[in-house]
């Protein structure tokens, strides 16, 4: 009886997961909550975009650059597999093709790895944005 319980907690698991990862598949915009570098603003009307690729266990860029006090469009494209990307120390998430509009008022350096677990090269998958 405890065997059949087990698996079906598992296979329950493994449905929740799929489910999770197929959600939110559109290439909608989303503006996440207020981390423009501790101060606390909204980010609001974008000023410009920057776009990272992801693909093969790697970003297409190590450094991504945005100014400090403007809001930008950060645009996440997989030309392989499913990503996401984290800005560490930060609210940010983007998930895959989607745009998310961020703005950091101080300038600083922030790590960015990928957020969705894509393979064996997964733990590679780092960059950095620094805001000038």
């Amino acid at each position: 009886m405890m065997k059949k319980w087990l698996v079906f907690a598992s296979m329950l698991a493994l449905a929740l997961v799929i489910a999770a990862c197929g959600a939110n598949s559109d290439n909608s915009k989303e503006t996440t909550g207020s981390v423009s570098n501790d101060s606390g603003n909204e980010a609001s009307a974008s000023d410009s975009e920057v776009v990272i690729t992801a693909k093969d266990w790697e970003f297409d860029q190590k450094e991504y650059r945005i100014k400090a006090g403007e809001t930008v469009d950060l645009t996440l494209k997989s030309a392989g597999g499913v990503h996401g990307v984290s800005i560490l120390k930060t609210d940010y998430n983007i998930g895959n093709k989607k745009t998310v509009a961020v703005k950091f008022d101080a300038p600083g350096t922030y790590d960015m790895i990928c957020n969705v677990p894509c393979g064996g090269g997964h733990g590679q998958m780092k960059a950095k944005l620094i805001v000038e």
